[in-house]
């Protein structure tokens, strides 16, 4: 039976041969492709926490630090100027944090749901004035996407 192929039709089972392993080679590499995707996200995101549990983590660990927190929400006039200073420095940190999250979820690495905890979370700070007037105050520091975001968040705590 072998000797009835010609050597053409061997020359078209090789290629045939050849472009079947070029397709399992690409539903292979697809395959890698989209696990590699999930991990990638998922690390994005571990980072993402535990960027969120080192900003929080002050105010639970440090009794003076939840203290000074609590004058300057409340009251960031009666900060001493040392103070003052701790809470350009903390607010900066965490605004550049939610401006991290703005971008994470813009280009896909958050996702919906995570994005809508945060923006919740957004929006339940900035009805503290403190929050809202100071990112009034320093909003040239951020990106146009995050002052965006805290205007829809301030509108949406109005409502």
């Amino acid at each position: 039976m072998l000797s009835q192929f010609t050597l053409q039709d061997l020359g078209n089972l090789g290629e045939f041969v050849g472009a079947l392993g070029v397709v399992i080679s690409l539903l292979y590499l697809t395959k890698q492709m989209q696990q590699n995707t999930t991990s990638v996200r998922a690390a994005s995101f571990n980072s993402m926490v535990q960027n969120s549990m080192r900003i929080l983590e002050h105010s639970y660990v440090d009794s003076e630090f939840a203290d000074f927190l609590h004058r300057a929400e409340t009251d960031p006039s009666t900060l001493s100027a040392a103070e003052a200073v701790r809470w350009h420095a903390y607010m900066t940190s965490v605004y550049r944090h939610f401006g991290n999250l703005v971008y994470q979820y813009r280009v896909g690495a958050l996702d919906r749901e995570m994005w809508e905890s945060y923006e919740r979370t957004l929006e339940n700070h900035l009805r503290k004035p403190a929050w809202s007037e100071w990112f009034e105050q320093h909003k040239t520091l951020f990106s146009t996407s995050l002052a965006e975001q805290v205007e829809r968040s301030r509108a949406a705590g109005r409502a």
